[in-house]
């Protein structure tokens, strides 16, 4: 079946590549040929026809659109629906559409033929979703971002669907079975598929995002960096490799690779090469320079956040005159590319009368997400004070960011409890910002050094009182003085005056 459905009827074909998940239309078409086999002759005889294929079959359309609103390879790799309307469709669709069509089988067939494929099929996990048991069972869909909490029995059940037990659909809840087909979570085979589940329960609190600052090499001097010079240590590769198995059985969400820039990391390429095998959302923290089209080609990841520190004269007085242009190129190829982009944004007195266009021009352009901050006096920072603006004037453009990523707090603590960052020189520590209280050397072990960091409840911080503590969370520790003060970034963005929480 897939010898004529796939060369005949789809303009995607690609003889040499084995996709490890199949277009849903295409399966439930290979299982309806077991039953009935006389659909094999009509296809090909609709193969060898000269004529193209219909697009929209007339009023059978809605019972295809169903089963393309369930496909989970849509979410990876499906050309349809990254070409949007003026894409065709995959082969398994326009195939059930000329047999829709010539009469070979009717609406009610194929409302049938699926509730037997649903009942019958081989149910895995789609490609980019991993079982996590943090602190509650969860399902995390790597390529959206996004964190679905479960319930127990519900967790047991998807433990199941590894593509090699049939018939577990009529095991489930049918909400839980549409919601889940519905988010493109789980793929339905015709035959066995198998896909090897593995999961344990996290430590307590979970180490959901992992910041690896790769080299301490830099390719600019950036009047704003809380590093300050930079240097030229680097960890070493199997010291990442290590990190990132580690990192994902501890039940790990999200590597944001970092650096300096991790682009000039002398291993790059050998990385980026085996970050496939790896069940992590992937993202890049660049300065977009050395994105040239061979490495935007080449890159594994799933999404790349840029550095852009305003429009062109904001962003050049911090980062040197020209890198704006070169930054925003960049990030056009890389659209283009279909890599996913965020913009990090950092407030100082040379941007702030261009965020508010900014804002317009990002979401203009379809980015995922902009991240502002106000930086922290460390680093080059220090000797550029003329650059810092009171946290009374930069708090309000906070509220201009948008799409913005959690990796802050759960439950009743401040920022940093599911966050964790390895510095260049092998050592663990809260984040970047706090190399001068280690948690541990990377020897040890990831998880010996992220269970010995203290998590501070928010009923600890001399702001505890305030109404909007649980909102900020105290904001940045390193912000506030790395004590139990308040942060007068947060204090200012609520209105609400930090003296009046002094002991």
């Amino acid at each position: 079946m897939r010898d004529l459905i796939c060369p005949k009827f789809c303009a995607y074909y690609k003889p040499d590549r084995e996709e490890a998940e199949k277009c849903l239309a295409f399966e439930l078409l290979w299982a309806w040929g077991a039953w009935k086999p006389e659909l094999a002759p009509a296809l090909t005889q609709a193969a060898s026809a000269p004529h193209s294929y219909p697009v929209s079959p007339g009023a059978a359309g809605h019972f295809l659109d169903r089963i393309c609103s369930r496909c989970a390879f849509r979410a990876h790799g499906c050309d349809f629906a990254a070409g949007g309307e003026a894409a065709a469709p995959c082969g398994g669709w326009r195939a059930l559409a000329y047999l829709l069509e010539a009469g070979h089988i009717s609406g009610a067939d194929l409302a049938a033929a699926w509730e037997r494929f649903l009942m019958e099929g081989y149910l895995r996990l789609a490609e980019h979703v991993s079982l996590r048991y943090l602190e509650t069972p969860h399902l995390y869909d790597r390529l959206a971002d996004e964190l679905y909490e479960v319930n127990e029995a519900g967790f047991v059940w998807l433990a199941r669907s590894n593509g090699a037990t049939p018939g577990l659909a009529g095991l489930a809840d049918r909400e839980f079975l549409d919601f889940l087909l519905g988010e493109a979570l789980l793929a339905i085979a015709a035959a066995p598929a198998p896909r090897r589940l593995t999961w344990r329960p996290s430590p307590l609190p979970s180490l959901r995002y992992l910041e690896l600052m790769l080299t301490e090499r830099c390719n600019l001097r950036c009047r704003h960096c809380y590093l300050g010079e930079a240097g030229e240590q680097e960890l070493p590769l199997a010291a990442v490799l290590q990190t990132l198995q580690e990192f994902q059985e501890m039940q790990g969400l999200r590597v944001l690779f970092s650096g300096g820039e991790p682009l000039l990391y002398r291993h790059w390429e050998e990385l980026n090469r085996q970050l496939p095998d790896f069940d992590l959302r992937l993202v890049l923290l660049s300065n977009g320079l050395l994105l040239t089209d061979d490495v935007i080609r080449e890159l594994k990841v799933h999404e790349v956040q840029l550095s852009l520190d305003g429009l062109e004269t904001g962003h050049d007085l911090v980062r040197g005159k020209g890198t704006w242009a070169k930054t925003v190129d960049r990030l056009a190829a890389l659209q283009q590319a279909g890599v996913e982009v965020s913009v990090a944004t950092m407030i100082h007195r040379g941007n702030a009368a261009e965020l508010e266009e900014m804002s317009r021009w990002l979401q203009e352009l379809g980015v995922r997400e902009w991240n502002l901050d106000i930086p922290c006096l460390s680093g080059r920072l220090a000797d550029h004070q003329d650059l810092c603006l009171d946290p009374a004037q930069a708090a309000v453009y906070l509220e201009l960011g948008f799409g913005g990523s959690a990796h802050g707090a759960t439950g009743d603590f401040a920022c940093g409890r599911h966050l964790a960052a390895v510095l260049p020189h092998g050592t663990v520590a809260k984040c970047g910002l706090y190399g001068h209280r280690p948690l541990g050397r990377l020897e040890e072990g990831l998880e010996t050094c992220w269970l010995r960091l203290p998590h501070l409840h928010l009923s600890d911080l001399e702001c505890a009182p305030c109404a909007y503590v649980h909102d900020c969370r105290g904001g940045c520790r390193f912000r506030a003085g790395g004590g139990l003060a308040p942060d007068p970034v947060m204090c200012a963005r609520y209105g609400v005056d930090p003296t009046t929480f002094r002991r």
